[in-house]
């Protein structure tokens, strides 16, 4: 994955498109910090996913103080990162699939609650679902 992140860079500095370049940029940034905080060469692909989502979270963060601070080119270009960082998640599962998934595990474990359900998608499904959506629908659920 992240030889692909860098091939994408290259591109990006080709084309010279700057949001994709800094956004990519960024996103390899992060990655070798993390790296070298955990004292590796290269990071393992959940190691990735996690700087992945860590750094959308932050950009939905962003968009969100661009909004109560009134502040259009900050959010437009925050959004635009956020669909260059958002191309590297995995296919995301719709709403009737994680219920499909949710259900089966509930049925195959009489009296599972909220936690373990969340725990099950997370070692099953993790980084392919929303998590907040998957929080509202098992709470309906169980």
């Amino acid at each position: 994955m992240k030889e692909q992140m860098k091939a994408l860079l290259k591109e990006a500095m080709k084309a010279r498109d700057s949001v994709r370049m800094d956004t990519l940029r960024g996103l390899l940034s992060a990655i070798q910090y993390e790296e070298i905080q955990a004292g590796v060469n290269d990071l393992d692909p959940n190691g990735i996913l996690t700087v992945l989502k860590r750094e959308i979270k932050k950009k939905h963060e962003e968009i969100e103080f661009a909004k109560q601070a009134n502040r259009a080119e900050t959010m437009e270009r925050a959004e635009k990162d956020l669909k260059v960082l958002e191309a590297f998640l995995p296919k995301q599962m719709s709403r009737e699939e994680l219920e499909g998934h949710a259900k089966t595990f509930i049925a195959a474990n009489a009296g599972a609650n909220m936690g373990v359900v969340m725990k099950h998608l997370k070692e099953n499904f993790d980084g392919q679902y929303d998590g907040k959506m998957a929080s509202e629908l098992i709470k309906s659920l169980v």
